[in-house]
């Protein structure tokens, strides 16, 4: 799919979609209206979509942020089908996204059925083992209930965690965002509406060392990202 993606345009798109976020207009509208006047195709809007965001919500969200460091004996809450999403996304070879709050985030549409392959195992013990060399107290990872066979995939989260001795629970929930957005614990997610309601959160899939030297698209250079 990124070999279609036009750089150069989205980067002049930026700027418009930027310009209409700054003054307070609706996003999908705006999207819209820039991607029309630019014929962006669906990635394309997709990247957009997920990348830029006003100066003020981008400041708020990396206000929000903590590094790996900062974990240590803390309880950490896992948007599951978001992280485990994004770590495939890395482990496949596919260009991920470092968006204007200097999250990164893949691109892929957001479907309501969930595909086991031979990944998913291994995302999840990637993640799994980085937040136990990482010294968390607990982990929960959620996992949307409508989202087909997510009971599974959590039953496969438990057995690993369980192999891992990683202390924590993985369950599915019918308002994943509602219970991060609210908590008063570190939340893992790259979900933009939920990371501008929650007290902190940490870029689980950008601290993880597979993440390192993957092809990334910036549409600007002024991005931030802190991956320590």
């Amino acid at each position: 799919m990124h070999r279609v993606i036009r750089i150069s345009v989205l980067r002049e798109a930026r700027k418009d979609l930027k310009y209409l976020l700054n003054r307070g207009y609706n996003k999908p509208s705006a999207l819209k209206l820039v991607g029309d006047r630019y014929q962006l195709n669906k990635p394309e809007r997709s990247i957009l979509f997920r990348s830029v965001f006003s100066d003020r919500e981008a400041e708020i969200i990396r206000s929000k942020r903590i590094g790996v460091g900062e974990l240590r004996g803390r309880r950490l809450l896992v948007d599951g089908f978001n992280v485990l999403n994004t770590v495939e996304a890395i482990l496949r070879g596919e260009p991920l996204i470092l968006c204007d709050d200097g999250v990164l985030r893949d691109f892929a549409e957001i479907h309501s059925k969930y595909r086991f392959s031979e990944l998913t195992g291994k995302a999840l013990k990637l993640i799994l083992d980085f937040l136990r060399r990482a010294g968390v107290s607990e982990v929960e990872v959620l996992y949307e209930g409508q989202i087909s066979r997510s009971g599974e995939v959590a039953a496969l989260t438990r057995r690993i965690m369980a192999e891992l001795a990683v202390d924590g629970e993985a369950r599915t929930a019918k308002t994943v965002d509602s219970i991060l957005s609210r908590s008063h614990d570190v939340i893992a997610t790259s979900d933009s509406a939920i990371l501008l309601r929650c007290r902190s959160f940490i870029d689980l899939p950008g601290s993880l060392e597979v993440s390192r030297g993957i092809e990334l698209i910036k549409l600007t250079n002024s991005c931030p990202q802190a991956r320590s």
